[in-house]
């Protein structure tokens, strides 16, 4: 197979002073399924964005090293790059501009002056390649679930036809059915010559499948070679003690909400006590999402109320709602700064501002990262600092849309034990989590009627 990609001594530092790469050297061929891999903040993110240009020539910092690809030798302006190079980045708010999913998946192709017949024909075939049907191309992107916006981002990159297609955790916001099948997709592409270059947490679902790993561990390589001769660390969830159960702080009584004419789920009645922690379990588009931002006030219930039963001491906020995508989140040049804010609101002095900051950051492992600007770390370690901005309020309810999304195992089984609130409740697509770490899981269905 012809070499495609070849990295060599690649190094790469942020203005900050922290050095994401240090000495990469790996090759990948053509057809190739590339799988990295590697805890939360060793650089996979860093290095995507190398091999679709943004680094060095969009971002700031010393890089340093030999990178080629195709015919490109970096640096190179990401655009020279369309349509051979397709990237899907981690956050889809990143590149999904459009109103529509039409118009999303149509926008690239109409770059590349191609007449309507033909836009038309690839949109429905991108679409059947990613698991959705010709009628959602008609829906509007913001009544769109995070695994469903996930697998349109990766149906207009699709849509271009590329020789290399960059994944940077594609199957972050995606349940189980889905993550299996577009791994299949994956493969698929690789036999008809598409080289596949992918950086998941989630290994079970690709290490059947892919035929070599980079391994990155702090930045450098761990490990670099075939899939077979790779042994992967353990994902192992210990079950979290559960907590006392005190009083109902949160019910829902007869819950019921539509979008328009698509009910999501219908006569939902549950309460919710003092030291609980209840996972809401389910595919994409089930309605989990609906369902935290209706407990949130963010939407109202089509029938039916939400009732708070408690009202929290001076000093804390009744609820914080941790968003699926966790940048939209973050408003402030610098972590600090950023975890400051929701304690600024509550009217604290200075002196306990601080103090609750580097106590969360502390607990969060973000103490290192203090003066940093959010947006210069990993996703996950941005989702840790918009859990933190919530934590430092204290709030009595905690609300989290995905929050073990981009995380590693360990990762995952801090932030839950670190979650100091009366009750957490809390979406996410895999059963793992959910088992070992809530003391009650709500299973969501398409459609979910009364007791789910």
């Amino acid at each position: 197979m012809k070499k495609l990609i070849r990295v060599k001594d690649l190094s790469f530092r942020y203005p900050s002073g922290e050095a994401a790469l240090k000495g990469v050297s790996f090759e990948v061929r053509e057809g190739e399924f590339f799988l990295l891999a590697g805890e939360t903040g060793c650089g996979k993110s860093t290095l995507i964005q190398v091999l679709s240009g943004l680094i060095p020539f969009a971002s700031e910092g010393d890089f340093s090293g030999e990178v080629e690809v195709l015919s490109w030798r970096w640096p190179v302006a990401p655009g020279s790059l369309f349509p051979a190079v397709a990237t899907v980045f981690q956050t889809t708010a990143e590149h999904l501009v459009a109103e529509t999913v039409f118009n999303e998946l149509a926008f690239g192709l109409e770059n590349l002056g191609l007449p309507p017949a033909e836009i038309e024909k690839r949109v429905e075939e991108a679409l059947y390649e990613v698991g959705l049907s010709p009628a959602f191309k008609d829906r509007a992107l913001t009544s769109l679930s995070g695994g469903e916006r996930q697998r349109v981002a990766l149906a207009a990159a699709l849509a271009v036809r590329p020789r290399i297609l960059l994944l940077d955790e594609p199957l972050a916001q995606v349940d189980p059915e889905n993550a299996h099948k577009m791994v299949k997709l994956f493969k698929r592409l690789t036999r008809s010559g598409i080289t596949v270059i992918m950086a998941e947490h989630r290994l079970k679902f690709v290490l059947p499948y892919a035929e070599k790993i980079l391994y990155l561990k702090d930045g450098r390589p761990f490990y670099y070679g075939p899939i077979k001769e790779f042994s992967p660390p353990q994902r192992i969830f210990p079950r979290l003690k559960p907590a006392p159960l005190g009083p109902v702080i949160l019910k829902v009584e007869n819950l019921s909400f539509s979008y328009g004419e698509r009910e999501v789920f219908s006569g939902l009645n549950f309460s919710f006590r003092a030291g609980e922690r209840v996972a809401l379990l389910g595919p994409n588009g089930s309605g989990k999402t609906t369902f935290l931002h209706l407990l949130a006030g963010l939407l109202r219930p089509t029938t039916g109320r939400v009732c708070w039963c408690r009202r929290p001491p001076v000093g804390r906020l009744p609820l914080g709602l941790l968003l699926q995508d966790p940048d939209l989140m973050l408003v402030r040049e610098r972590v600090f700064s950023e975890l400051a804010l929701a304690p600024e609101n509550l009217g604290l002095n200075k002196e306990e501002i601080s103090r609750r900051v580097r106590a969360v950051a502390e607990r969060l492992a973000l103490t290192r990262y203090l003066d940093r600007p959010p947006f210069s770390l990993s996703r996950g370690e941005r989702l840790r600092v918009a859990l933190a901005g919530l934590l430092t309020a204290r709030p009595q309810v905690l609300l989290l849309d995905e929050p073990t999304t981009a995380q590693d195992a360990e990762n995952t089984l801090k932030l839950m034990k670190e979650l100091a609130a009366e009750l957490v409740i809390f979406s996410t697509h895999d059963e793992e989590v959910a088992t070992a770490l809530a003391t009650r899981v709500i299973n969501f269905g398409p459609v979910n009627r009364g007791g789910l």
